[in-house]
């Protein structure tokens, strides 16, 4: 990841501690699961955060496509929430976060570099 950002990271090392198949079974995949959603939660806030903390980016014409962006990121989001109790493959949820983190990482460097190539205020 580029992005050393606290929430991300929180959110990878969950993703990397899923049980082994073996051990799936009761407690060991219903707290992996919990994990994950709270770690979810956190990079749902980094997101509806970036309007503050990035305020000018989105009014450059750089940042033109990244509001509509991160409400796409904020919707996968909710529905991996949701799938996170749901699905009975949690292999398949995973590689989807892995996919969902990726994207969020490449979002917020290009909001940075949309911040960057803003005028000052």
């Amino acid at each position: 990841m580029r992005t050393p950002h606290p929430a991300l990271h929180a959110l990878h090392v969950a993703l990397d501690a899923l049980p082994p198949p073996h051990s799936r079974q009761g407690p060991a995949l219903g707290n992996w699961r919990w994990t994950v959603r709270q770690r979810l939660a956190g990079v749902r806030s980094l997101l509806l955060n970036e309007t503050d903390t990035y305020g000018p980016a989105w009014r450059a014409p750089e940042g033109s496509g990244l509001l509509d962006a991160r409400n796409t990121l904020l919707e996968r989001v909710r529905v991996y929430d949701t799938l996170m109790l749901q699905t009975p493959e949690p292999d398949v949820v995973r590689r989807d976060l892995m996919r969902l983190l990726i994207d969020v990482d490449n979002h917020t460097a290009r909001v940075r570099d949309a911040l960057a190539a803003s005028p000052p205020a």
